[in-house]
């Protein structure tokens, strides 16, 4: 599993795969394949309009570079078309907030474009990192590394460290304006801004490998085993699936 996204309008959970998109249409459901292909979808983001932007490699007998750069479907994954970068970058993680896309390349370059991935500018990362997450309602960036979370408030030109921030593997921003992280050995925090005190919730269990905010608040947290859900801001997590 390498990302999870709620579909706008839908509600549906959609995992982005090594083997290609699934979707999850109600918990307790088993994930079902989107359309034919089996691409390794690597970093994955839907727009609040519903386009969705990936990056990743060619599954077994499918045409194209090694690296795809990025990607985009606007038939709700069945059919992937490229946009730009092919064979220059893999977006390890994407995400999008208004008109902006942020891809990070390879985890030491920052790539930003308000074109829907047509042209980008880059940014200088102070760290390599591992995930990143735009703020729905303003400029502001926070990105994961092995020093600490860092915060840009100018839409990535700048980075500074958050001291007092826990360490965190992933992030995800709230349409509500708050944050929720996991740590690299499960344990989830979540803070009402950035800079604000973090609290520590619950501890999930296995390898995790994604996490997504919905729209509702619900938070899943995909591991090497299973798919859970939390409905409390992460204070429990209940198992909607196994595999």
């Amino acid at each position: 599993m390498h990302g999870l996204a709620e579909e706008p309008g839908t509600g549906r959970l959609l995992l982005a795969t090594h083997d290609g998109l699934f979707a999850l249409r109600a918990d307790g459901d088993a994930p079902s394949a989107v359309g034919e292909l089996n691409t390794d979808l690597m970093g994955f983001t839907v727009t609040a309009g519903g386009d969705y932007y990936a990056s990743g490699h060619p599954g077994p007998g499918e045409e194209g570079p090694a690296a795809l750069g990025l990607i985009t479907s606007g038939d709700a994954g069945q059919t992937w078309q490229g946009v730009s970068l092919a064979g220059e970058a893999d977006f390890h993680a994407l995400d999008a907030a208004g008109s902006a896309l942020y891809g990070v390349d390879g985890a030491v370059r920052l790539l930003r474009s308000v074109d829907a991935g047509l042209t980008w500018s880059e940014r200088t990362l102070p760290e390599p990192v591992a995930d990143v997450a735009a703020d729905p309602g303003s400029d502001a960036l926070v990105a994961t590394s092995e020093a600490g979370l860092l915060l840009s408030t100018d839409a990535g030109e700048s980075f500074s460290p958050l001291t007092d921030a826990p360490l965190l593997m992933l992030v995800d921003w709230a349409e509500d304006g708050g944050l929720v992280g996991i740590s690299p050995t499960g344990q989830v925090h979540t803070a009402e801004y950035a800079d604000d005190e973090w609290s520590e919730q619950a501890t999930v269990d296995g390898a995790v490998q994604a996490m997504t905010v919905t729209t509702s608040g619900a938070v899943y947290v995909s591991t090497q085993d299973e798919l859970l859900r939390s409905d409390d801001g992460g204070s429990t997590f209940s198992t909607v699936t196994s595999y």
